[in-house]
């Protein structure tokens, strides 16, 4: 099942069955067909119906910051402990891949952990956006920067100012 939902990031567009989030991802930089076959080749042997009730307690629960939201993430060992570490980071701080990487004892792997942090199937349930690049700057993000300064701005995150251009 899918739902896509009007929301100030954008059309959040979720996958998912019986309340549990498989996937989910914004359209605005990314065209929302974009969005919904990045989304859909996660999970090539699904079948797609639209349903918003299903899976609207979730997203309400996202939109609220509160409430319990269930996910389902497969992936391998090492991105489901990038995952699970995502996790850990409180509401309204950030960490730099770098930091990200020690605490998943890989200090040397940052890229594999910017790797990981990337294929996160379910952003902003599995907070992928409070990853930064040392000292501050906002980095990557799937799907747009746009939308991660959306995401950790409405979670009052402290982000390095943008650089001024020299005339």
């Amino acid at each position: 099942m899918h739902r896509a939902v009007r929301h100030p990031l954008g059309l959040v567009i979720a996958i998912g069955a019986e309340g549990v989030l498989w996937a989910l991802g914004f359209a605005g930089e990314t065209p929302e067909d974009d969005v919904r076959r990045d989304l859909q080749s996660r999970w090539p042997r699904a079948r797609y119906v639209e349903a918003p009730e299903a899976l609207a307690p979730a997203i309400t629960a996202l939109s609220n910051d509160e409430g319990d939201i269930r996910v389902r993430l497969v992936g391998t060992p090492f991105q489901m402990k990038v995952w699970h570490a995502l996790l850990d980071i409180p509401f309204g701080e950030v960490a730099s891949y770098a930091e990200l990487a020690a605490r998943v004892g890989q200090a040397g792997a940052v890229r594999a952990v910017g790797t990981a942090v990337g294929q996160n199937p379910v952003s902003w349930a599995v907070p992928c956006h409070r990853v930064t690049r040392t000292g501050g700057a906002i980095g990557g993000y799937h799907w747009g920067e746009a939308a991660k300064r959306i995401l950790l701005t409405r979670e009052g995150a402290v982000l390095a100012p943008r650089a001024i251009a020299k005339s």
